[in-house]
């Protein structure tokens, strides 16, 4: 699957502070049933399970919530209702926020044969069983938030403790509004990379590649301008999104795993018409769920100065030649005699431009096309132009970019004239 990221106004782009505000660099947030703001969702990632005359129901995606019951009137010693979420491969458990309630667990004289347990596969974060010294005191209703967790599970469950009996009354948990901490510490994988396009002409920059993750999965890509993050391209869509644009933490989901593991045949690039005038230090990166880095393009300069000593007040200069004869920027030639072009290019300074692309264009019958690109200048800033001995009348433009792609910033445009032998101007079909 081929997957396009183009890093300008005319993609899918935003500007970025870039400021994780997760716990962690390498941590995002995975919410369920409700948002912090309120939207909800079906919590997926959740696995209910029961016995005896336990049971489980998810209606978060109605606006309700997990729930674990043992039911009424007295559930037998064996019952149980637990819901469970694994953390994703490559992931941990670092952090558990909820809302939660309980029904059954007030401080009373019953025997303590019922208990409330939320827990990871490492630690018990709360335990509750009605009894006349329940450190519960009451029904729990508050918050609750754990953080500095380090599990592969959270779960929390509803259990009959009288084996062999019956329980002395029913017990209820509800939870929703869940915010589960993942620290997923594994970089991308990048591979493949290949420059599409060096963006010379075109003025877009492009690259393709391939790219794997573990964890949350290849979120999106970031291009950096001149060491700074300026832009960003979604892999996709909803899941694949922040679930919480309002604020300034953008590793927030709805699902564990948001993001496709994989990318194959990838391309991204930056349009030269979103960035200031002027050179510039690009790279690209793709980061995972969780705001991990891998590098597409090591930084580029781009658009590129165009040759040694650039300057955007830098001169062209451009004439007519016979061996070391300037004959000026007009020419009356005949039909099968060699036409020679030389010039120089120079900086404010006098200083030739070495290395430097110059765009020739011949202007035909009105028409004006680039018929040249690779062009280069020599030592000194000196560079030549020898034309076919069928050329025909013409004006031929040479134009000089100090940043490539960019305008140009000097132009020196010569006339010819191609006589037959009858002396008529020469014009070919």
């Amino acid at each position: 699957m081929q997957r396009s990221f183009w890093l300008s106004a005319a993609f899918v782009a935003v500007l970025l502070t870039l400021a994780p505000a997760s716990a962690s660099a390498d941590v995002y947030s995975v919410f369920s049933c409700r948002d912090p703001l309120g939207p909800v969702n079906p919590a997926v990632g959740w696995a209910g399970t029961k016995s005896g005359s336990g049971q489980v129901t998810n209606t978060c995606a109605a606006g309700g919530a997990l729930t674990a019951t043992l039911g009424l009137p007295h559930p037998e010693g064996d019952a149980s209702a637990t819901w469970t979420f694994p953390a994703p491969p490559g992931t941990r458990i670092v952090r558990f926020h909820a809302r939660r309630s309980t029904a059954g667990l007030a401080k009373s004289n019953q025997a303590s044969d019922l208990a409330y347990i939320l827990e990871t596969d490492t630690a018990t974060l709360e335990k509750c069983a009605p009894a006349t010294d329940s450190s519960c005191i009451a029904d729990l209703t508050e918050t609750v938030q754990k953080e500095g967790l380090n599990g592969s599970v959270v779960r929390f469950r509803a259990i009959c403790t009288n084996a062999g009996g019956f329980c002395s009354g029913p017990l209820r948990v509800d939870t929703t509004q869940v915010n589960i901490g993942l620290q997923d510490s594994s970089v991308p994988t990048v591979s493949n990379v290949k420059l599409l396009d060096d963006g010379d002409t075109s003025g877009k920059l492009a690259v393709g590649f391939d790219a794997n993750d573990v964890g949350g999965g290849l979120y999106r890509t970031i291009l950096k301008v001149d060491g700074k993050p300026v832009r960003a391209g979604a892999t996709g869509g909803p899941p694949c999104a922040d679930a919480l644009p309002s604020d300034a933490d953008p590793y927030q989901f709805d699902v564990p795993v948001p993001c496709p593991l994989a990318l194959a045949r990838a391309t991204a690039g930056v349009d030269v018409r979103t960035l200031k005038p002027g050179a510039h230090g690009v790279e690209i990166v793709i980061q995972d769920a969780a705001g991990n880095e891998a590098t597409v393009l090591g930084s580029t300069e781009f658009p590129r100065r165009n040759g040694t000593n650039a300057s955007v007040n830098a001169k062209l200069q451009m004439w007519f030649a016979r061996g070391k004869r300037r004959l000026g920027k007009s020419l009356t030639s005949r039909l099968g005699t060699r036409v020679v072009t030389r010039g120089i290019l120079r900086n404010e300074n006098g200083k030739g431009i070495q290395g430097a692309r110059i765009d020739v264009y011949h202007i035909r019958n009105g028409k004006r096309r680039l018929l040249k690109t690779g062009l280069k200048t020599r030592a000194g800033g000196k560079l030549t132009l020898i034309l076919p001995n069928d050329v025909d009348t013409r004006h031929i433009e040479f134009a000089y970019r100090a940043v490539r792609p960019g305008a140009i910033t000097s132009r020196q445009t010569l006339r010819l004239n191609v006589r037959t032998r009858g002396g008529k101007l020469y014009h070919r079909r």
